[in-house]
């Protein structure tokens, strides 16, 4: 018996390792398949900005060693954006008195930047390689906490569960995305979850075990006062801390004052002084105590944005409500705009590509549907899970407010900061419910509606990491992009099957194009606008269900200039002999076209477009625009 239970351990420990495995697989194909999308304008020898933040404290100053161009300081506002990106600024630096400064906190030049080059001998620590190591370490940590919480408190829980529990820590949290941009941005971000997840497993520990206390809770607010250097918005974690300090002397574990003293000391010593240190950090580089330096960034934004909370509403709309699009494009999840927010967005709001956090991880609800089960349990270890339950959802909902309002904008980066705690507080909600269900048919079905809401997210979660902000694996390596895709082109071939007739799943123009699409969209909408270029062409990819042939047919046509364009020459890539015109009139014309089964990707080119005007953009200026673009039977 001793000998299978060896051999079955062997087993499990092999299984879980080789998952681990896979998933550090996983997370540095992301980031090392991802084009190198930032947008410098100043050619720095293709250094990492938190690199370059090493160089500088390696040499005993806050500011950079790069220098500034001599025709970026010779302008009379330096934060004119449609001025400094042409005088050679660097995107996103913080400019001040002449000197170049990075507004991130320096958390991960002290914990990562700095001890690689150390080990390095002197070479760059890659930020693509940093961002793989603080969110792998931070996978890690949450699974552990789940772990550790499943082990205290739903001991019955089987391995199944756990296993799931592990894969939507690992694809349902963000990561996958910000990976797919492994820049400056995602450093800090990723950095900020690593600190966060150990402050709060250090001080869960160390609140509720006598062994080891003092040591973990230490280490836990040390890990607090990372996360705040890296992030300062997460200085909000810091109810972990009160929160350990509520149970240690509503249990009685600090009898007295010395013990009290100690405790304060140890929880709050180490976030405190990490904070006084960034506040003498911000005056050392800004002669300001409170400035981070965004008022001096290099960037297109407008540094001095609208006072006021109109922004609010939209902002949390997309990091709580807005959905992915499930269409036929690959990887069948992508994230909005377009479709817009149902109200007004305020102007100069700046929205990147984002969707919100309930649709995304719907099994977050469960942990307000367990609360009350957990609360008013008689069992005394279900009531602590319920409080804990409560505080990590305090903290998730105070996360999302200190992205959401103070800040103009919404992106789905800063998602990071707040899906993990509501997703652990989803995991262990369902696994509590699937075992206290008063009947077993109803305990299966809530375990099978779990783990069919983890698949769901997980995929979701793994779709969006193909594309992220700026589809970085197509932009990256074109050629695994095509294989994937097509890999997996049997299912909008099924669906177009199903719907008998072909969609039009994507629409790509550097001139511009117009979607009318909802939500529920499964592809690019009946009806759309399409600017073609000069130089550039526009690509229509359309999915067939068979070999037939359809007309592309649009209305109000015109022409940009006095003697404009003849027409639109219509290719397909895949069979380059097979072309045709499409003609200018101001009535609705049609092009008949030979559609493949499957992928089909065609390429629209005016034909002899007019001379190019004094000012005017080659790729982006339109000369023909099509109205109403849509398939129809010939």
């Amino acid at each position: 018996m001793s000998a299978a239970r060896a051999l079955a351990g062997d087993r499990q420990a092999l299984a879980l390792v080789s998952a681990l495995a896979l998933v550090l697989a996983f997370y540095a194909f992301t980031a090392f398949t991802s084009a190198r999308t930032f947008p410098t304008q100043v050619d720095v020898g293709g250094r990492d900005y938190f690199n370059l933040l090493t160089d500088a404290f390696l040499q005993g100053q806050t500011h950079l060693l790069v220098e500034p161009s001599p025709r970026l300081l010779a302008l009379e506002d330096p934060y004119d954006a449609a001025k400094n990106v042409t005088a050679g600024r660097l995107h996103d630096l913080s400019l001040y008195e002449g000197r170049y400064y990075l507004y991130w906190p320096p958390t991960p030049v002290l914990t990562l930047f700095l001890p690689g080059r150390l080990l390095l001998l002197g070479g760059d620590l890659p930020e693509r390689v940093a961002i793989v190591i603080y969110l792998f370490a931070g996978f890690l940590i949450a699974l552990a906490l789940v772990r550790y919480l499943v082990r205290r408190h739903l001991p019955e829980t089987p391995r199944w569960m756990l296993a799931l529990a592990g894969l939507a820590l690992a694809a349902a949290n963000v990561a996958p995305y910000i990976l797919r941009r492994p820049t400056v941005y995602e450093v800090a971000i990723s950095a900020g979850y690593c600190f966060t997840m150990a402050a709060a497993y250090l001080l869960l520990r160390g609140a509720l075990e006598e062994s080891g206390r003092w040591r973990r809770l230490l280490g836990g607010s040390v890990c607090l006062g990372f996360a705040i250097g890296a992030r300062a918005n997460l200085a909000v974690a810091g109810i972990f801390a009160i929160a350990a300090l509520v149970y240690l002397l509503r249990s009685g574990r600090l009898p007295t004052w010395t013990l009290r003293r100690r405790a304060g000391l140890v929880l709050f010593g180490p976030p405190g002084l990490a904070v006084v240190l960034l506040l003498v950090y911000n005056a050392v580089r800004f002669d300001d105590f409170t400035e981070l330096g965004l008022v001096y960034q290099l960037n297109d934004l407008d540094p001095y944005p609208p006072r006021g909370l109109d922004h609010v509403l939209p902002s949390l709309f997309f990091y709580l409500l807005a959905p992915a699009h499930l269409d036929l494009n690959f990887p069948f999840f992508h994230l909005p705009p377009p479709p817009d927010y149902p109200g007004t967005v305020p102007a100069g709001f700046n929205r990147e590509p984002v969707s919100g956090l309930i649709p995304n991880i719907p099994i977050m609800l469960l942990a307000l549907l367990a609360l009350p089960v957990m609360l008013r349990s008689s069992l005394p270890r279900r009531r602590e899970l319920g409080a804990l339950t409560l505080v990590a959802i305090g903290v998730g909902a105070l996360m999302v407010l200190v992205v959401a309002v103070p800040i103009y904008s919404a992106t789905m980066r800063y998602s990071m900061d707040f899906t993990t705690p509501f997703l652990v507080c989803g995991l262990l909600a369902w696994m509590l419910l699937a075992q206290t269900a008063s009947r077993r048919r109803l305990g299966r079905l809530i375990a099978a509606g779990g783990a069919a809401l983890i698949l769901y997210s997980a995929t979701l979660g793994i779709a969006i990491s193909f594309t992220g902000e700026k589809d970085g694996l197509r932009a990256g390596h074109p050629g695994a992009y095509a294989r994937l895709e097509r890999a997996a082109s049997f299912l909008p071939v099924a669906a177009t099957a199903v719907a008998g007739h072909p969609v039009i799943t994507e629409v790509t123009s550097p001139a511009g194009f117009g979607l009318h699409r909802r939500w529920w969209s499964a592809g690019a909408g009946e009806l759309f606008t399409l600017h073609i270029g000069r130089r550039e062409p526009a690509m229509l990819k359309i999915v067939s269900p068979g070999p037939r042939e359809v007309v592309l047919r649009a209305r109000g046509l015109r022409a940009r200039g006095a003697a404009g364009a003849r027409g639109v020459v219509v290719r397909s890539r895949e069979r380059p002999e097979l072309s045709t015109r499409l003609p200018l009139t101001d009535a609705t014309a049609g092009a008949r076209l030979r559609l493949e089964r499957g992928l089909n990707h065609l390429e629209l080119r005016a034909l002899h477009p007019p001379a190019l005007a004094a000012g005017e953009n080659p790729v982006s200026t339109p000369v023909v625009t099509l109205q109403d673009v849509r398939l129809a039977d010939p």
